[in-house]
């Protein structure tokens, strides 16, 4: 039986790269390969019932730092040798692999977010740096096509060795349930309004929501009181904080947070992917984003003109005044985005990953 690794230092169940992972190992399992996990933080027993032998790396003394990830990398190229895989995947924390599978632009993301180059010394200069200029994989998997130019201009990653591959959308999770708004909107405590959210892991400097306040700030009155604008995300509101917006908890279910708003905002200045981008799409929400959010590149037909350049206030408020004042046009958009997430489902999935595992 062949046997697949896949490597990363902290696969935390519910971040988005971790969801990357796991689609890895269903996928290898479904090709009847024998699966290996290596990481430092990891739930061993969810692996498991994926089918997967976790091996938990040793950790570092201290938490943090270039130290650790060099003993993470240390550990993952023993543990390739000993086990004598047929592919390993790395996911950004190790320098040699047969597929990188990129999940950020680590140095673009410090200029668009910092306005300045990132630090030569820091661990993930020292990290992606050295993977990208000596180009330490056979493949590489982006997971969209802005991350994919960034790295052909930057780093001259001949385009052969790139892939994109999107992830894919758990459409069992995320669908629509307009039967249900109504009961949702009252659990949630919303009114009769057009709720108007912005949701994200947190990093608001990142996703933009100094740009969605201003926005708000200078919409015209009677569209601003047609609207409740909300935010969830885990971060420091302080500056943030203003009386048109609504700071909502983070959520477990928030699949059905979905369904109970009207429109989805994500005027990032990046974001590599955004999986809420697609969520929001699955469940058959208008989107506004911007043309720097990889997730973006999936919207179809009339939504596309939603899809606005980064950093642009006038653009963001004129979109947010043509869907908080056109009902028809958000049940339009929202009906076009469902259909189109279907299509990115992870049992479109296989097929893609064949082209970059099955060839090496």
């Amino acid at each position: 039986m062949k046997k697949a690794l896949i490597c990363m230092l902290q696969l935390h169940k519910s971040s988005g790269s971790a969801r990357t992972a796991m689609e890895n190992i269903r996928y290898f399992k479904s090709r009847g390969f024998e699966v290996h996990v290596a990481s430092l933080t990891m739930d061993a027993q969810s692996l498991k019932l994926l089918g997967a032998i976790p091996h938990k790396m040793l950790p570092w003394i201290k938490s943090t730092g270039m130290l650790r990830r060099k003993w993470y990398n240390w550990q993952v190229q023993r543990l390739r040798k000993n086990l004598n895989v047929d592919i390993t995947v790395g996911h950004g924390d190790i320098q040699e692999q047969d597929v990188l599978t990129l999940h950020n632009c680590v140095f673009l993301a410090s200029e668009l977010i910092n306005n300045k180059p990132l630090d030569p010394n820091h661990e993930m200069s020292l990290t992606h740096g050295p993977q990208l200029k000596n180009k330490s994989f056979k493949k590489m998997i982006a997971n969209s096509n802005f991350m994919k130019n960034d790295t052909i201009k930057r780093f001259g990653v001949p385009e052969k060795k790139i892939e994109v591959i999107y992830p894919a959308l758990d459409t069992k999770m995320f669908h629509p349930q307009l039967d249900k708004k109504q009961e949702l909107r009252s659990r949630f405590g919303f009114s009769d309004k057009v709720i108007v959210s912005l949701v994200t892991s947190g990093n608001f400097k990142k996703r933009g929501l100094d740009i969605f306040k201003e926005a708000i700030t200078t919409l015209p009155v009677e569209i601003q009181q047609m609207a409740d604008f909300r935010v969830v995300g885990k971060d420091e509101q302080g500056s943030y904080k203003s009386e048109l917006l609504t700071f909502d908890p983070g959520l477990e279910d928030i699949e059905n947070y979905y369904r109970a708003i009207d429109i989805f905002v994500l005027p990032a200045r990046i974001e590599e992917f955004g999986r809420v981008v697609l969520e929001a799409m699955g469940c058959g929400l208008p989107v506004i984003t911007t043309e720097k959010v990889g997730a973006g590149e999936l919207l179809e037909g009339e939504s596309r003109d939603f899809v606005i350049a980064s950093h642009d206030v006038m653009l963001l408020k004129k979109a947010l005044t043509r869907l908080i004042s056109d009902q028809s046009l958000r049940e339009r958009l929202g009906r076009l985005n469902a259909e189109v997430a279907q299509k990115h489902s992870e049992e479109h999935l296989a097929a893609k990953f064949d082209r970059v595992f099955l060839d090496i």
